[in-house]
């Protein structure tokens, strides 16, 4: 659960972050990366039109480029934002939850990375 949440925020704050927020330029979109926020908006929330605007632009455009924000003004359009916000708290939720029951690594070891990530902007 912690590396998937892990990876889901990771390309979240990729494609919503500022630059002097994330310490660099978001690249997914332009590497045409199959991360969290693409995996749901293609598989599971773009209609028709909308992939079709995926297959022309993702992985075809230049970070920061109009294409590119075309993308992301989609992401927006689809929810993801609220969606993935909702499934941080999730994550976070069933994370909390294996307090009693993990065995394999010192919970205090697994409640110090989850402060550490929990709703981090960068």
């Amino acid at each position: 659960i912690m590396g998937i949440y892990f990876q889901a925020q990771d390309d979240y704050l990729d494609c919503f972050a500022t630059p002097e927020q994330l310490g660099k330029i978001g690249t997914d979109i332009q590497d045409k990366k199959c991360g969290w926020l693409f995996a749901q908006a293609y598989h599971s929330l773009a209609n028709k039109d909308q992939i079709a605007l995926f297959d022309k632009l993702y992985g075809k455009c230049k970070a920061q480029s109009r294409e590119e924000k075309q993308i992301k003004e989609l992401y927006t359009r689809l929810k993801l934002p609220d969606i993935y916000n909702k499934y941080e708290e999730e994550s976070y939720s069933k994370i909390m939850n294996l307090k009693d029951s993990l065995k394999q690594v010192p919970w205090a070891v697994m409640e110090s990375f989850l402060a550490k990530i929990y709703r981090r902007h960068k």
